[in-house]
């Protein structure tokens, strides 16, 4: 059985679980309780695993990416047509998701039951994004940091490539031992993925996205389109690659990606479908995917944008076209900002 195949059976069979638990109420039980414990355990584990090689990854892969380009024309060349794509498509995402958003007549709801849980006025955000402590940057894990370290360390290195040989081999068997680390850990994705799904579904229910589903179906959809008709067409204008084949051999990113709802998870599947699927250099896709998985968050720029309509129609505020350009830009900044980890795009 292949490894996608198997993923999609354990999220079926995640999602069936942990539904027909919360229904029955079998979760209020003594027995229910040590089974979602269990659940929160495997779950916890197989997240902290990941989130414990994405800083190495992220470094290692960039500063091997950058020393095997050629030159430092080719390193400006290759990073300013990156975050030019990715730019273009964060602006294209967020302004999909309030485009449909305004064709949605949201169901009124009682103000007094709009309570936040998060307390804005204790949200500590660090508005540095250049580096002046890389060494508490990767205790606080910023990524951003961390990218922007690893470049400088990447381009110095190229620099004088030829009298450090034996430096550069050492980040090569490094960023080959973390890949091997990662491969270890992606093999227990389909029971993670059961876990996750499983203890999700049976703690909160299908009855809790009910109220919201206008907003919910509403992303969902914006996500998808976004997905196939823009990327389509981007495809087509700068490639000779076929759409459909394109999305084919994107499925076990799309569906590991989907399961944990991390971005930054998924380098290793994207790493290796870039290489293996697609036959993208080595020296090209440790530079852009890592980098991709930290600025270029499309899903949460949408999720922003549709989240903003919904809160604003809820409390009866119009949107004008200055208010709809303020929420572009500033949603464009804040996808960039926002970590890859599940549920950072809330705060």
């Amino acid at each position: 059985m292949s490894f996608t195949k198997k993923i999609i059976i354990s999220m079926i069979l995640g999602i069936l679980i942990g539904v027909t638990f919360n229904l029955t109420s079998l979760i209020e039980s003594s027995s229910g309780a040590y089974v979602t414990n269990l659940l929160d355990l495997v779950s916890y584990l197989f997240l902290s695993s990941l989130k414990l090689i994405i800083v190495p990854l992220i470094f290692f892969s960039i500063v091997c990416g950058i020393v095997s380009l050629s030159d430092d024309v080719s390193i400006s060349r290759l990073g300013i047509k990156t975050l030019l794509l990715y730019t273009i498509t964060t602006v294209i995402a967020i302004s999909l998701g309030l485009l449909f958003s305004s064709f949605i007549n949201y169901e009124p709801i009682e103000m007094k039951n709009l309570d936040s849980v998060i307390n804005i006025e204790n949200i500590e955000t660090d508005g540095n994004i250049f580096p002046n402590n890389i060494f508490k940057s990767l205790s606080d894990g910023n990524i951003i940091h961390l990218l922007i370290f690893a470049v400088l360390i990447g381009i110095s290195a190229a620099r004088i490539k030829n009298r450090i040989k034996t430096f550069i081999q050492y980040f090569y068997d490094f960023n080959d031992v973390i890949n091997e680390l990662v491969k270890l850990i992606i093999s227990f994705t389909p029971v993670a993925v059961f876990c996750i799904l499983a203890k999700t579904f049976s703690t909160q229910g299908i009855e809790t996205i009910m109220p919201l589903a206008g907003y919910f179906f509403t992303v969902v959809f914006v996500v998808l389109f976004h997905f196939l008709f823009t990327f389509s067409i981007l495809i087509k204008l700068f490639t000779v690659l076929n759409p459909v084949k394109f999305f084919q051999n994107l499925k076990d990113v799309v569906i590991f990606t989907f399961s944990t709802s991390s971005s930054s998870a998924s380098i290793p599947f994207t790493l290796k479908a870039a290489e293996e699927k697609y036959g993208i250099d080595k020296s090209i896709s440790t530079f852009t995917v890592p980098l991709g998985a930290t600025i270029n968050m499309d899903g949460t720029a949408i999720m922003q944008g549709c989240a903003t309509f919904f809160l604003a129609s809820l409390y009866g505020i119009d949107l004008g076209l200055n208010e709809i350009i303020t929420i572009v830009i500033t949603a464009t900044i804040a996808s960039i900002g926002t970590a890859g980890i599940p549920s950072a795009g809330i705060i």
